[in-house]
């Protein structure tokens, strides 16, 4: 694709030679002659000068020392859809696989694709053109909206609701039971049936191996009478990650690989929980608030807030407790002389 022609698929303005083709692209370390990288600001320069790409993606006042740009205000977002444009998916022909299960009363939508060996259970609705990748399993009463696309080996249980274009990756399991469980008069324990189905807004991505759990009628909730499992719009889950019954995240959330969120917890919007962040249950983690990773949240977070540690507590006092904890080891040393000098006997 020539550099003209990439800037107008992309609706960006271009400097230099139009005509430059370019057959793929690359980080700025990496990239060659045919090649298009990205900068995203000034503490990139060096290696801007550095690299051998043939052409750019650039802030709007990024000296680009005269080389072929694309100027972008979102270098970094319009990389991604020019890989979009330069590595284009393969297409999935509409249609039912000859090996797909589809019950008579699922209503499939105009554009529907559905893969070898999926399973489609009764009275599923599936919207205009769904994408349903191979050995996916769509149990009774499903919902899934316009241009979704399911990949193989996902399970969505009984009743699940999926907004428009939503993407759950490999391996996921929405709306399984949760980890639920109570006590019957002798002591011996029962399974709560989870019946309250897990719901999902439009534009979320649920990734690969990741567990959202269904709810079940009763089950506590501060602040909230929905007891369902629900997350909003723009909702982005990373691999591997664990929310429990009753949860309910927020829109424009982002959660990062092998985070774990027990039953009931209520994330707000725009809030950032890093790789391994945890949350006791019961408890809310305001807008916009920040969990490190590797953190738990053994209570609320204020919005805005950030976090880190076990238990989690702000940011900047975290920094000060492991800075300080560098030092436990001479100050033990001093104790252990002062009370020498003072005639103490140590209790260790």
């Amino acid at each position: 694709m020539k550099l003209a022609e990439l800037a107008s698929a992309l609706g960006l303005p271009f400097e230099g030679d139009g005509a430059l083709a370019l057959d793929g692209l690359a980080a700025l370390s990496d990239a060659g002659p045919r090649e298009l990288a990205f900068v995203t600001g000034p503490k990139y320069q060096a290696a801007f000068a550095a690299s051998r790409g043939g052409a750019f993606l650039l802030p709007p006042d990024f000296d680009s020392l005269g080389r072929p740009c694309l100027r972008s205000r979102a270098p970094y977002a319009d990389f991604a859809r020019a890989i979009e444009l330069l590595y284009p998916r393969p297409v999935t022909a509409p249609g039912v696989h000859a090996t797909a299960v589809v019950a008579p009363d699922a209503r499939l939508g105009p554009g529907v694709s559905i893969g070898a060996y999926a399973v489609i259970g009764p009275g599923a609705k599936l919207g205009a053109r769904v994408r349903i990748h191979p050995h996916v399993t769509v149990y009774p009463g499903v919902e899934i909206g316009d241009d979704s696309e399911i990949h193989s080996g996902t399970h969505l249980r009984e009743g699940v609701r999926l907004g428009k274009r939503v993407v759950i990756q490999n391996g996921a399991v929405i709306g399984a039971a949760g980890f639920g469980f109570t006590q019957r008069a002798d002591g011996s324990r029962m399974r709560i049936p989870h019946v309250s189905p897990v719901e999902i807004g439009d534009d979320c991505e649920i990734g690969a191996n990741t567990t959202i759990d269904a709810s079940h009628p009763g089950h506590p909730k501060r602040g909230h009478a929905d007891v369902r499992t629900r997350l909003g719009n723009d909702v982005k889950i990373d691999n591997q990650v664990q929310i429990g019954h009753g949860s309910e995240i927020g829109d424009h959330t982002t959660i990062c690989a092998q985070t774990g969120l027990a039953g009931s917890t209520v994330v707000g919007k725009y809030v950032f929980l890093a790789g391994r962040a945890a949350s006791a249950g019961h408890l809310s983690i305001g807008d916009r608030a920040i969990v490190g990773a590797a953190s738990s949240a053994a209570s609320d977070v204020a919005p805005g807030a950030q976090v880190l540690g076990y238990p989690a507590i702000e940011r900047r006092l975290w920094t000060r407790v492991v800075a300080a904890s560098k030092r436990l080891p001479e100050l033990v040393k001093r104790v252990a002389r002062l009370e020498r000098r003072l005639g103490v006997e140590s209790e260790d």
